[in-house]
This record gives C-alpha cells, structure tokens and sequence, in this order.
C-alpha cells in the first residue's frame, strides 16, 4: 500500500526525519506500506499551484497517510492535506512525537486545536520522541533501535486504521462522486490533472485493495 507522508519539509531535521522513518517503515512493515514523500518532488521549482497540485494529486492516489502533527502548532499544509484525505475518506495515522502539549481541548486527549480531531478513519499515534530516545540512544546510542521502534509503532497504526471501514460502505459509484466533486472544488486546473479516467483508475485500485468497503 502506499502512504502519503506528510509533514514539515522545509528544513535539514524535517527532511532527514521523513527520509529515515519512511525507510526504516518500509523495512518494519517488510515492504507492505511504501511511504512517498512529497520533498522528493517538489525541488526548487517555481512554488504555485503547481505544487500544490502535485502534493494533492499524491493525497487522493495513496492507500492511507501518515501526516506528522507535531510543533505547539501544526504545519498548515499538512492541516489541509489531512482535510483533502478526509473529504476522500483516505485512513489516517496521525503521528506526534513531539512530547509538548499544545491546543484548545480539555476532553479529547489529542494535544492539538480541537478541529482537527474525531474524524473517521483516523488514529492519533502518540510517541514521547525524546523519551524514547533518551531510553535508546542516549544510553546504548542504538539509532537504528529508536527509529525500529517508532517504524514499527506506526506500522502497527496503519494496520489498524486501514481495517476500519469505509464511509462509501463497497459504493464504488458514489466513491467516484465524492472523488470528483472534490477535484473540482480544488479548482487551479487540478481537473486537467486529474481526469475521470485517472480517478476511475485510483478508485478500482482501491477498491482492489479492500479500502472503499
């Protein structure tokens, strides 16, 4: 399955922390889940919508995604692709290993501003990043162990939110609805992008996979 992995991508620590997590889940879920990060296809090329395009049209490809919520205030572009893959029903892990809390909330336990939580299909996965690496790292200085033990936490998420069921409930024709309906609200050419042909071949896949029922 494919997993669109988003998150912060704008400097060294970002950027190294998706590649080596991506690996080491590729390796954890022994090649069931392959992450694609968009840092791998944006470059330095002009940023406009054409980015935004792209990242999109990854969001509504992918089998599930795993979206980075840490910081005392979450990546917007990350809030939105989240939104993007709850308008399309996509299963969701949403990972923090950042130990601060943060947010608006004072029933749920999600440490986040309170409208970016309670959406189906989704799972909070919370990881204490420093805690664990003071237990892994700092003492055995095992960073191969720290990032195994996160990959596998996260492979293990995966697994259960992708067996939740679908909103679509096996509706293939409504799915195709939905999926267009949100290509057209997205507007800035992303229809020329993505055609109804390329959805009907996103959704057949999906459906192949047991993720639309």
């Amino acid at each position: 399955m494919n997993v669109y992995h988003a998150g912060d991508l704008f400097d060294f620590k970002h950027l190294a922390g998706n590649l080596l997590l991506s690996a080491a889940i590729a390796e954890a879920s022994a090649g069931k889940y392959r992450t694609l990060l968009p840092q791998a296809n944006e470059g330095n090329k002009l940023r406009n919508a054409n980015i935004r395009n792209g990242d999109l049209d990854m969001v509504m490809s992918c089998h599930l995604a795993l979206l980075n919520f840490d910081g005392t205030d979450l990546d917007s572009g990350t809030v939105v692709e989240f939104m993007a893959a709850k308008m399309l029903d996509i299963p969701c892990v949403l990972l923090r290993t950042d130990f601060r809390n943060a947010g608006d909330q004072s029933v749920s336990a999600d440490p986040w501003n309170l409208m970016c939580s309670g959406y189906p299909r989704s799972l909070t996965l919370k990881i204490n990043a420093l805690t664990l690496y003071n237990e892994l790292v700092a003492g055995p200085g095992d960073l191969d162990h720290y990032l195994r033990t996160i990959a596998q936490r996260v492979t293990a998420a995966m697994d259960e939110v992708s067996a939740r069921p679908s909103l679509f409930g096996g509706n293939l024709r409504k799915a195709e609805e939905v999926y267009r309906w949100f290509v057209k609200s997205c507007g800035s050419d992303f229809e020329a992008q993505m055609t109804p042909e390329r959805i009907g071949a996103i959704l057949r896949e999906k459906a192949e996979l047991g993720l639309l029922s």
